[in-house]
This record gives C-alpha cells, structure tokens and sequence, in this order.
C-alpha cells in the first residue's frame, strides 16, 4: 500500500548544479529550483527535458525523494507536472523584468486546482509543508506549498528566470540590490553583449536573427 506522507527527511532540498558556480536558492525553496530546471538540467542531460516522458517524471520524483519507487505516469498527469513548471517559469521571468505570460498563468492555475500539502509540526513548534502522498501529485502540492512559504518570507522575488536566448535556466538572486539579471554573466550576459555589438556593428537591424 502506498505510504500517504513522505517524511521531510527523505525528500532531497536540492536544486543540483548551477552555472558557474552561483549559489542555489536558500533552504527548501531549492526544491523549486530544481522542479523548474527540470527543463534546461545541468546534472543529466545539458539542455534536456527530465520531464518529456511519464518515466522521466518518475525519474525526478524518487531522485528527489518524493517517491518511494519508480513508477511512470500517465500523458495527462506529466502534462500537468509541465504545466505548473512552466507557469512557475512564467513568474520567475516577471521577477526578472518581464511581462507576465498570461497563458502560462491560467495553465498553472488550471492544473494547481486541488493539489494539496501536509503540514509537520517539530519539536520546537515550528510548522512547515510535507508532500501528502509519495507521488506526483503529492510533488505538486508540496511545490506551490513552498512557493507560498517562499513568498511570505520574501524570499520568493530572489527567484528568477534567465533571460538568455534559449535559456530560461532559474536562478536565486544573492545580490544586494536584488539586480542580477543572467544565470550567469560568463554564459548567457557575455552572449547578450556580443549579440547586442553585432547588431550594432551592422547598422542597428534589431531584427537581426543572430547566432
């Protein structure tokens, strides 16, 4: 029988590796991070998609220990998994200047209607969420669970997308000021600058499609 609450112990708050060596989100919103870059990964597949198939959603789950063994999922459920994905991508991108993507929000308000988390409480009294259920949905729930937490302890805004062409990588923002922009300057800032002189050079065609 399936276990229905998965102890915080087991689940693995990691957002893997990062470009350049960047410092990952603080504590459990690493989790986060490491959900959206399920797409764009570093620790697999440079550039892959972790979660293209029902079995590679079953992959990161029990890598993340957020399942208790490997079972792939239906067509139906991975495509919610990407649709919240993606609509977290979406607000990760505003955090960074840009417009919200309405599309993605009403997907991810579609496919986060009835995930839930379970709530632990500690010796010291302090409260915080736990996946309800060893699988995706389980995951789901306890992703937006710690978006929320995210976003009451502030924490949430440091989060944010790289706009890079072809990148969308999210990274924590450890700046003061809260003005980092590129997943990494060395990567995708110095491929914008030469990007940004190339056009410059021939005349200002910003419609340029560049390599």
């Amino acid at each position: 029988m399936r276990r229905r609450f998965i102890a915080a112990t087991e689940i693995q708050y990691a957002a893997g590796r990062q470009p350049a060596g960047r410092p990952s989100a603080p504590g459990r919103l690493a989790l986060v991070q490491a959900f959206v870059n399920s797409h764009f990964d570093l620790e697999h597949e440079y550039g892959a998609d972790l979660l293209a198939t029902g079995s590679g959603v079953g992959a990161w789950l029990l890598e993340q220990g957020l399942a208790h063994r490997l079972q792939p999922v239906e067509e139906d459920r991975r495509a919610r998994a990407v649709a919240v994905r993606e609509g977290l991508r979406g607000l990760l991108a505003a955090h960074n200047g840009a417009q919200v993507d309405s599309s993605a929000l009403d997907s991810l308000q579609s496919a986060a209607h009835g995930l839930l988390a379970g709530i632990v409480v500690g010796d010291d009294g302090r409260a915080w969420p736990v996946a309800r259920s060893a699988d995706l949905e389980g995951a789901l729930g306890l992703v937006l669970a710690l978006v929320s937490e995210a976003q009451a302890t502030g924490s949430w805004e440091r989060l944010k997308a790289c706009p890079g062409e072809l990148c969308g990588w999210a990274f924590y923002d450890h700046s003061r000021n809260h003005a980092s922009t590129w997943c990494s300057m060395a990567i995708c800032g110095s491929r914008e600058k030469a990007r940004t002189y190339r056009r410059r050079s021939l005349g200002g065609d910003a419609g340029r499609r560049l390599p």
